[in-house]
Parts: structure tokens; sequence; C-alpha cells
């Protein structure tokens, strides 16, 4: 039961076997959402074409797949080569039954509105939902971005509040996170993620509710074991009723 809580996973393709076990258990137990990465200690790359199979049969309880679409560590530029690898990859992901894709693409501190946008357009060809991931907490105006990415149909964006790569949590972010919320007024989902734990969750669900807000809770660290399968009881505290 997830009480009307959107709980967002973030899962390591790993090993196939435990992947299925882990988005099933988890689905089972009212997580409503999967973001499915590769090399999670490079911050996320874009997983095989088996991971996205795998994943895909094993949701349960109607819950959804995004997938990664980051072909290479480092910024969050796109070059020419970069950009042909991920519009394949988002027709992989498409192709392979995936419900949305991730990605970001920033140039300067700027949001690449040419790139944002052919790739928004593959993905809605597709009819696929599109998260603007954590590239959002690099940019120097996000406020600005963030007007651009509703223009752009951008379902969702993944924010901690702070700058990206600087130890904060989503916690730490709250006042800025709260800024966002204000200003998109619903009008995209905001998923708040970077250091949640079983204890600090209950504060962003707080601010959810406060605003009736169309936002989610992305978690991974707390919710997985450290052989890197799903803790079914932290799933279980993290819907609980508050």
């Amino acid at each position: 039961m997830n009480n009307g809580k959107i709980l967002e996973v973030c899962i390591n393709e790993g090993d196939l076997k435990q992947l299925a076990n882990n988005i099933s258990t988890a689905s089972n137990l009212g997580a409503r959402r999967f973001e499915l990465c590769s090399n999670l200690h490079l911050g996320g790359l874009t997983p095989s074409l088996s991971a996205i199979d795998c994943a895909v049969k094993s949701l349960t309880n109607s819950a959804e797949l995004v997938v990664m679409v980051r072909p290479e560590a480092g910024d969050f530029i796109v070059s020419a080569e970069c950009y042909e690898l991920m519009e394949k990859q988002i027709t992989m992901a498409a192709n392979a039954g995936a419900h949305g894709v991730v990605f970001g693409a920033v140039k300067r501190g700027e949001l690449d509105l040419d790139v944002t946008r052919s790739l928004v357009a593959t993905a809605k060809h597709y009819g696929l939902m599109v998260t603007f991931h954590r590239a959002f907490d690099t940019l120097t105006n996000p406020l600005s971005a963030l007007d651009k990415l509703i223009s752009l149909r951008v379902d969702r964006i993944l924010t901690a509040g702070t700058p990206w790569q600087s130890g904060q949590s989503a916690v730490d972010g709250l006042n800025q996170i709260n800024t966002y919320l204000a200003h998109s007024a619903n009008q995209i989902e905001i998923v708040m993620g970077g250091g949640v734990t079983l204890d600090n969750a209950a504060t962003l669900w707080q601010l959810i509710n406060n605003y009736s807000a169309k936002a989610a809770v992305h978690v991974h660290s707390c919710v997985h074991n450290e052989n890197g399968a799903i803790n079914a009881e932290a799933i279980k505290k993290l819907l609980s009723k508050d």
C-alpha cells in the first residue's frame, strides 16, 4: 500500500536474477516507479537491453519503469556523437517496453535547448514519459530552465535542490525544492532525490502534502541491503502512514 505516495526506486542493473527479485519485491510493496541504470558508481549510465527487458517483465501492481539514457560518464555536455547514441537508446528503451526515459543536456551552465527539444520529441514519438535528471542541479538559472522544460513537455525533473556533487541531500535543499514546487504550480512533477534516508524522507513527504504537489521521492541506498537486494522493511517504512 503506498498511501498515495509516489516512491521512485533507483535500481542498478547488476545481476539479472537479483534485478527481477528487487523490482517484483518493491513493486508488490507499493513502489510506483523504478529508474533503471547501470554503473551507479559513475552517476548512472544507460542499462543493457537485457536488463531493460528483465525489469519490464518483473513489474507488478501497475508500477512503471523509466530508463536512464546517458551513454558516458562525466559532465552533461552532449556531443553530436553522444546525441546519436542517446537517440538510439531512447528507441531501444521504447521497443523494450519502458514507460519513460531519463536524460539531461547542459551547455555552459545552461539548458542545452536544441538537444533537449530533439530528444524529448523522439521520446514523445514513442509515447514515453521524460525525466530531466540531476543535470538540472548544475544549471545557473534553474527557474528559467524549469519554464523551458515545461514548455518542451518534459514530465518530470529529478533534483536535490542542491548543487550537483555537493554532497548535500534533498533535505538540505528543501528551501530550493519549495521554490520549484511553488514556481512550477503542478505543471511538471518534481522528483526529490539525493541523500534520502528512512529518517529524513518524512520531511519530503510532508512538503509534498503541504503543496498537494505533483511530486515524488526518489531513493536508492536506503532501500538496498549491502548485497544489493531490496530491503522490504525499508520500503514498507517509506510508504507507511505518517
